[in-house]
């Protein structure tokens, strides 16, 4: 969320969509029709999902910055000038380290986390290469967890 609006992942009928579109666009920007009734709470889901793989693939590349000698606010911050930019990386160099950043979002991650695994299982879909990224950050999130 950005200057107070969010975006809108929204499911339903094209007609309905349209119809309360101008009412949605009063707190939401933007709003994105992505199918039938259901679909804007699983595209949800996805997001957050690939976006915990990426604090989970940041864990990770932390670690091995570590065992490269490397100063990991250091690291993260020259990480945000190149190919690796992204909003779970800008996240972690404001609180200074991926750990930090990764306990800052347990409160809805976590729940998002455990909801998306189910959701996936039940479904028959497999998280495929997430899957790896997702425990890496399960174990930052874990009360235990040192990161």
């Amino acid at each position: 969320m950005a200057a107070g609006r969010i975006t809108l992942y929204v499911g339903g009928a094209q007609d309905t969509v349209a119809r309360i579109r101008p009412v949605l666009h009063a707190y939401g920007d933007p709003v994105l029709h992505v199918g039938p009734l259901g679909a804007g709470q699983r595209v949800k889901l996805v997001n957050n999902t690939v976006f915990a793989a990426h604090i989970g693939l940041l864990a990770h590349a932390a670690r091995l910055g570590r065992e490269l000698g490397l100063d990991e606010p250091l690291l993260l911050d020259a990480l945000t000038h190149g190919s690796a930019a992204s909003r779970a990386l800008g996240g972690a160099v404001r609180r200074g380290a991926v750990a930090e950043f990764a306990r800052s979002t347990r409160e809805f991650l976590g729940k998002d986390l455990d909801v998306v695994r189910t959701v996936a299982g039940e479904l028959g879909a497999d998280l495929g290469a997430l899957t790896p990224a997702l425990d890496a950050l399960t174990d930052l999130l874990a009360p235990s967890g040192t990161g």
